[in-house]
């Protein structure tokens, strides 16, 4: 062991700035004094006058931007070498995320010297769940931060040093980084028998990144660059903490307490207030594709929407979402989620920043007023009832806590014109995939075949009460005109009085959804039934859409958003619930009105229902 050798010091600088800032110069000018051979490794590049400044230190390497300071460290220590590591007495490896130092630097070390260990660093890491997933043992455990590490000889001239970093490989994410690297360095040496201390034993919360302050008060040297982003309690909040923030008075100890130039401080500080944000729209999903077409309609035909009419979008599922992602959102929407207490912190930290939170629902369903009605809650049992009530409730709560909605249809916006009173019309409209899916299958061989069939891509006709309306009227259509065929999408529990129809009556499995248009397109007449109450006036229109797009004629209830959508007798035909028998027969009898009304409907859908459609959402957030 060679305790006489050269103390070397690798210092990795990755810079987003256009020129070198200047407490990484500050910082690497104390450091080198104490170092006999300094290496300095660049990740990306810097400026010709930057890269001179840097060579007045050391020899200065530049590297692809790859790996983060792992992968930079880690070509510092193979550029020098194994055999030139045998020779070193010491090995500091440093990246520039420090700011100081606060106190002599030598001091540290000599505090550190008289310790009998192998390895040191400033400030220990929590022992915490391996949240990130890279780490070997499973778990973070306790573990010496890599911002700044001290190599001894006794670990730095063994074999086990140097074979570390050799097959340390593949850190291009900063969560592979953090695994295979840092929260693993210092149990894996500990393991083998080397002894390892850090100059602040305070670890808790934290601690470099939120309580600065004391981290200084307790011998700390250095402040992390990333402590000062929190300027002030709001940006604590934006990531889920309630902490007061330390950069007030941290400005405050560098002023009264070190020699180091605070106006470094404070001008990082006012760089953090004033740099400028890429603003977005974001888009919270509550049912996270569950059900596939209300995620798709909802949330990824919205998202594509407001890109076509210029907005930048993120969308996040709601499990995922993190505070910190709606920090520079300029307006949030929130789709069908109950309410919790993260989304309720989330609405409040809006509040305050005056950025709007609109809260997405397409059906009935945040009022127990509404759902009463709905055959299917009568039938539920006393338990099952409480739990769909709960739900309901939270998606009420949900909605109240938002400064409006934003809803598919006209019925639904009176509705929710009585809760809120701020309410978009944003009706569900046709992807550009789904039109570009829809026209491959383009119906155009209207009345060559014999049969005609009928298109029923709602589900089950049993224990449905959609179908049994027009039941009757299937039937009689069945009974008089034998070419006549029902094809139904679904699970099928033909009911008792339509065995005698089973020859006729078609079953497809679901399919996802760019296999519908496919299905729809080999029906000739698309029914879309709905009982009238006020549920099911809310209901959209997209059966009738979708039939369109495939050049498939719809005959439909006459209620709700069909009546605001559907022209009757030119872009499909709405049916009063005794006029069933009458609608679908016109259509049975007549290939030149099948042919009509689909391509009048086609181009109809083409012209106004499709994601390029500025519509009173697309206009609001242009006005804000």
């Amino acid at each position: 062991m060679n305790a006489n050798g050269e103390k070397v010091l690798v210092y990795v600088i990755f810079e987003s700035e256009p020129r070198l800032q200047q407490y990484k110069i500050i910082f690497l000018e104390k450091l080198a004094t104490l170092a006999d051979k300094t290496l300095i490794i660049v990740n990306g590049g810097l400026v010709a006058e930057d890269l001179e400044i840097l060579e007045s230190f050391g020899q200065v390497l530049v590297r692809e931007n790859t790996g983060y300071d792992t992968a930079a460290f880690r070509k510092g220590i193979l550029t020098l070498g194994k055999e030139k590591l045998r020779h070193c007495s010491q090995l500091i490896l440093v990246n520039d995320t420090n700011i100081g130092p606060m106190r002599d630097l030598a001091g540290v070390f000599q505090t550190m010297a008289v310790k009998n260990i192998d390895f040191w660093g400033i400030s220990y890491g929590e022992i915490q769940e391996d949240i990130i997933g890279f780490n070997r043992y499973g778990y973070i455990p306790n573990h010496l931060q890599s911002y700044f590490l001290v190599i001894e000889p006794l670990l730095l001239q063994s074999e086990e040093f140097y074979d570390y970093w050799q097959m340390l490989t593949d850190t291009d994410s900063r969560e592979e980084a953090i695994g295979k690297h840092e929260t693993t360095f210092t149990k894996y040496f500990a393991d083998l028998g080397y002894r390892y201390d850090a100059l602040v034993h305070e670890n808790r919360d934290s601690a470099m990144y939120i309580h600065p302050l004391k981290m200084l008060k307790a011998g700390s040297p250095l402040i992390k660059y990333s402590s000062l982003k929190n300027y002030d309690d709001q940006q604590f909040l934006w990531q889920g903490l309630e902490r007061e923030s330390e950069v007030p008075d941290v400005l405050g100890y560098v002023r009264e307490r070190t020699d180091y130039p605070v106006e470094i401080l404070e001008n990082i500080v006012q760089k953090f207030k004033a740099v400028p944000r890429d603003q977005y729209i974001l888009i919270i999903d509550g049912v996270e594709n569950i059900i596939p077409q209300c995620t798709r309609y909802r949330v990824f035909n919205k998202a594509e929407q407001l890109r076509k009419n210029g907005f930048a979008v993120k969308v996040v599922n709601a499990s995922e979402f993190s505070l910190a992602q709606a920090q520079y959102a300029s307006h949030i929407i929130i789709y069908q989620a109950p309410w919790s207490v993260h989304l309720q912190l989330l609405c409040d930290l809006a509040h305050k920043e005056q950025k709007p939170v609109y809260y997405d629902i397409d059906d009935l369903v945040f009022d127990t007023f509404y759902t009463n009605q709905l055959s299917y809650t009568q039938s539920l049992t006393e338990k099952e009832k409480e739990n769909y009530d709960a739900m309901v409730q939270n998606y009420g709560e949900m909605l109240a806590s938002c400064d409006g909605a934003i809803t598919s249809t006209n019925q639904l916006k009176e509705e929710l014109l009585k809760y809120k009173d701020s309410v978009l019309l944003n009706r569900n409209l046709a992807s550009s995939e789904l039109i570009a899916v829809s026209s491959q299958f383009l119906k155009e061989d209207f009345g060559v075949d014999d049969r005609i069939k009928i298109g029923y891509f709602s589900g089950s006709i049993s224990h449905n009460e959609n179908f049994e309306l027009i039941k009757p009227t299937i039937k009689e259509v069945l009974d008089n005109y034998p070419s006549v065929e029902l094809h139904i999408v679904g699970h099928l529990d033909i009911p008792q009085d339509m065995k005698q129809y089973s020859q006729r009556i078609i079953v497809h499995e679901y399919v996802d959804w760019k296999f519908l248009p496919q299905l729809i397109s080999q029906v000739d007449i698309n029914l879309a039934p709905l009982v009238d109450s006020v549920f099911n006036r809310a209901k959209s229109e997209i059966k009738w859409l979708e039939a369109a797009l495939v050049k498939v004629p719809t005959v439909s209830s006459h209620i709700g958003a069909f009546t605001d959508m559907v022209i009757d007798g030119q872009t499909g035909l709405l049916a009063r619930d005794d006029e069933w028998k009458e609608k679908l027969e016109s259509l049975i009898l007549s290939v030149e009105l099948r042919r009509e009304l689909a391509e009048n409907a086609y181009a109809f859908v083409l012209e106004n229902c499709s994601i390029d459609k500025k519509d009173e959402m697309v206009t609001y957030f242009e006005k804000k």
